[in-house]
C-alpha cells in the first residue's frame, strides 16, 4: 500500500506520541513516618501516572492530613478497608525529614475525623472503596466541608470520571467492577478494579455518632461496612499493580490477579497475626501472583535501618524467600519519600536498587 508523502510526518508525530505515552514510567512514592526508612505503621503509597493522574493508596496515620507537603495533588484515594491504620484515625505529628523522626513508634496526634476525609476534602479527591464504606467516608468528608459529598460520575463503558475535580466525591466499587480516572487533558485514563481480600472490615465506633457510638463501643464492636478488598490498578503505560489490602492467602491471587489481570507489580501485606506472614506472602508472590517486582507492606515492625532491611526482621525474611523462589522476582523496599519508577512490565527503572 502506498502512503501519501504528506501523511508521513503526521504518522511520525502520532507514533512518537504513542511511544512516549507507553514508554513512560509510573512513579511510586511511599509516604511514611521517617524519610528513607520503612516503618511499622507505613501504609500510604502515592502513584503518579504519565498523564498526571495521582492516586493515593490507604493513607493511614503517616500522612499529616491534606497539608502534608509531600502529597501534591491527589486525584483519587483508594481505601482497602475501614481499619484505622488504613483509613487513618490520626495524623502524622513530626517532620519525617528530621534526624529525630520516630520510626519504631507511631508519632501521631488524634484527628477529629479520618485522615482520608481530611485529605479528600482538602485535595478535592475522588475516594474509591467498597460501597458501604464509600458512603460512610462521604459522611466524614461532609462533616469537614459542611455540604453533602456527591457520588463520583461514571461515564461510558469503563465508568470514567475526569480530574482534577472542583469538589470531593465518593465512588463505591464492587469486586470485579471497575472505574476509570482520566486527566481532562489526556485521552487515556487509569483503571481501578476491586479484587478479593480475606479480612475483617469493621469501622471503629469512634467514627460514629451516638447512640451507635456508645452502644457498639460498650460491646467492643465496630460497625459493619461491607467486605474488605484489594485493587488492581492499570496505568496508561500498561503497568498493572496489585494492591493486596489486608488479606490472607486466596486462590484469587492466582486465578484472578495473575491469570486474568496479569499484575506486573504487587504491593502485599506481610505483617502476620492479622494478615499473611512473610512466608505466606512470599508464596503468594512466587507461586500465585508472579509479578516482576514486589513491594512489602503492613509489616508492623521497624523494618529498616539506614534504608536496609534489618537482619532477622519479617521484611528481611520475606525478601529472602522471594529471591530464593521461582521467577527472579525483584523485591523493592518502600522507603518513605524515595520515589521509585516502574516501566509497563513492572521492572524498576529508577530509585529502587534491588535488595
Amino acid at each position: 500500500m502506498k502512503i501519501d508523502s504528506a501523511v508521513v510526518p503526521l504518522l511520525v508525530i502520532l507514533l512518537g506520541a504513542y511511544g512516549v505515552a507507553h514508554g513512560a514510567n509510573i512513579k511510586v512514592t511511599p509516604v511514611g513516618q521517617r524519610t528513607g526508612e520503612f516503618c511499622a505503621q507505613d501504609r500510604a503509597i502515592l502513584f503518579e501516572d504519565p498523564t498526571g493522574v495521582r492516586v493515593l493508596y490507604d493513607p493511614g496515620n503517616t500522612v499529616a492530613g491534606a497539608g502534608d507537603s509531600r502529597l501534591g495533588a491527589v486525584d483519587a484515594i483508594l481505601i482497602s478497608h475501614a481499619h484505622s491504620d488504613h483509613l487513618g484515625n490520626a495524623k502524622l505529628n513530626q517532620d519525617p525529614n528530621s534526624n529525630s523522626a520516630s520510626c519504631s513508634s507511631a508519632a501521631t496526634i488524634p484527628a477529629p475525623n479520618s485522615n482520608t476525609a481530611d485529605i479528600a476534602a482538602g485535595k478535592q479527591s475522588a475516594v474509591m472503596a467498597g460501597g458501604p464504606l464509600a458512603t460512610m467516608i462521604g459522611r466524614l468528608i461532609a462533616a469537614i466541608t459542611g455540604s453533602p459529598t456527591a457520588g463520583c460520575p461514571a461515564s461510558g463503558p469503563t465508568n470514567e470520571m475526569t480530574v482534577p475535580r472542583a469538589s470531593p466525591c465518593t465512588a463505591g466499587l464492587g469486586l470485579g467492577a471497575k472505574r476509570t480516572v482520566r486527566n481532562a487533558a489526556a485521552t487515556q485514563g487509569v483503571q481501578v478494579t476491586a479484587v478479593t481480600a480475606e479480612h475483617p472490615n469493621e469501622l471503629s465506633s469512634a467514627f460514629l455518632a451516638d447512640p451507635e457510638r456508645s452502644e457498639l463501643a460498650a460491646n467492643g464492636l465496630g460497625a459493619y461496612v461491607g467486605v474488605a478488598n484489594g485493587f488492581v490498578v492499570t496505568f496508561t503505560n500498561g503497568l498493572k499493580v496489585y494492591l493486596s489490602g489486608d488479606t490472607g492467602l486466596t486462590s484469587d491471587m492466582g486465578t484472578i490477579v495473575h491469570d486474568y489481570y496479569g499484575a506486573d507489580l504487587a504491593v502485599i501485606n506481610i505483617g502476620d497475626i492479622f494478615t499473611t506472614g512473610p512466608e505466606e506472602a512470599a508464596f503468594a508472590i512466587t507461586e500465585l501472583v508472579r509479578p516482576a517486582s514486589a513491594i512489602p507492606s503492613h509489616v508492623n515492625e521497624a523494618a529498616t535501618q539506614g534504608g536496609m532491611a534489618i537482619d532477622g526482621s519479617k521484611t528481611a525474611r520475606f525478601a529472602d524467600l522471594v529471591r530464593k523462589g521461582r521467577g527472579n522476582i525483584a523485591v523493592q523496599l518502600p522507603l518513605s519519600g524515595i520515589t521509585m519508577e516502574f516501566d509497563g512490565k513492572g521492572r524498576c527503572q529508577a530509585g529502587c536498587p534491588r535488595r
